[in-house]
């Protein structure tokens, strides 16, 4: 549906409209007919912030198993503690994954694909902004916001999709749902000129062009756009429901500290003071699309509503940038026959 909201994404792109939404959008309460009983849910990133939150509110709902999946075990199993005493029917697991590292997310996935005969909802939440460039340890050792809030939130989304189709063991046929975390920062955003010769993703990992808060940003871009394409060209919502999702400016969460101007730090500050949604609240847009909108969120950009892609997305460019996208990203992840399993799970 974000696809045919093309008219009205340069409004929806802007500061002023995204500050009035922040300012004056109610936060619906989840609605009383959504149950998770029986089901088993994901999140990542799920022992702090709005993971966390997030977390709660599946286990409200009646969650029957909840896989933690967390950088720091230590950590995970302190907030999963807590969860076990309030709510004891639910079985509450914790699982190292770190995001920075391929081997891990493979890791992780296994461990899923061994462990869970279903996965009915998972929310890609893990993601961070680096005020400097640092990269990571593995493979081409790509920068580290680059490589967690993109490459391997995709690289996990994709392998866990054979776990999140309807099998025919279960009754309930409902399609799974996969939610990745995405953000407003987006909305106005655009990629870099590609120099000749050269890649996108080689091009996001240039140091010398390392601006914090803007490669957050784009990396969250990138997102959207492998999303819209992974479902309008691979994924049936009738098996996956994938979309991404944007809580808004949220306290606490840490989102800006990747803004390397001072003076725009203490403006964003200021504003996040102001406009900012608890974790709590903002966690429920993460409900929202991943458990109240249904097939017309498919491939699309959402809050609690479906909403406009950023507007470099749409129009050839946006989608010929789309396509070029998608080619470099699975030929980076060839590693992991990502290929093979986008072939096991073409609706």
């Amino acid at each position: 549906m974000s696809a045919q909201l093309q008219e009205q994404a340069a409004t929806q792109s802007g500061f002023l409209y995204n500050a009035r939404r922040q300012l004056f959008q109610s936060v619906p309460p989840i609605p009383a007919n959504v149950r998770l009983d029986g089901k088993t849910v994901l999140v990542t990133g799920a022992n702090v912030g709005l993971g966390l939150a997030c977390t709660r509110h599946f286990l409200e709902l009646g969650a029957a198993r909840l896989i933690m999946a967390v950088r720091s075990i230590s950590k995970g199993e302190a907030a999963a503690a807590l969860f076990k005493k309030e709510f004891a029917s639910a079985q509450i697991d914790v699982w190292q994954l770190d995001m920075e590292l391929p081997s891990s997310v493979q890791a992780f996935a296994a461990r899923c694909k061994a462990d869970i005969p279903r996965l009915h909802v998972a929310v890609l939440n893990a993601g961070l902004g680096k005020e400097f460039f640092v990269r990571t340890a593995e493979g081409k050792q790509r920068e580290t916001t680059l490589q967690v809030n993109y490459l391997s939130t995709v690289l996990l989304a994709v392998l866990l999709l054979p776990l999140m189709k309807p099998n025919s063991s279960e009754s309930d046929k409902a399609p799974g749902r996969l939610t990745l975390i995405s953000s407003d920062a987006s909305l106005g955003e655009k990629l870099p000129a590609v120099p000749a010769g050269s890649t996108i993703l080689d091009t996001m990992d240039d140091s010398s062009k390392f601006e914090g808060y803007q490669q957050y940003a784009r990396t969250k871009l990138m997102l959207n756009m492998f999303t819209a394409k992974l479902a309008s060209d691979v994924v049936s919502p009738s098996e996956v429901i994938i979309n991404t999702c944007n809580p808004g400016a949220t306290k606490g969460t840490g989102a800006i500290s990747a803004v390397q101007s001072k003076i725009i730090l203490a403006v964003m500050t200021l504003l996040f003071a102001v406009l900012g949604r608890t974790p709590e609240d903002a966690a429920r847009a993460y409900v929202h699309a991943s458990l109240v909108l249904g097939a017309e969120s498919h491939g699309s950009f959402t809050d609690w509503l479906v909403r406009c892609w950023p507007l470099f997305m749409y129009g050839d460019k946006g989608r010929r940038a789309t396509d070029r996208l998608w080619d470099e990203t699975l030929a980076e992840l060839g590693f992991a026959n990502i290929v093979d399993v986008l072939k096991t799970v073409k609706g």
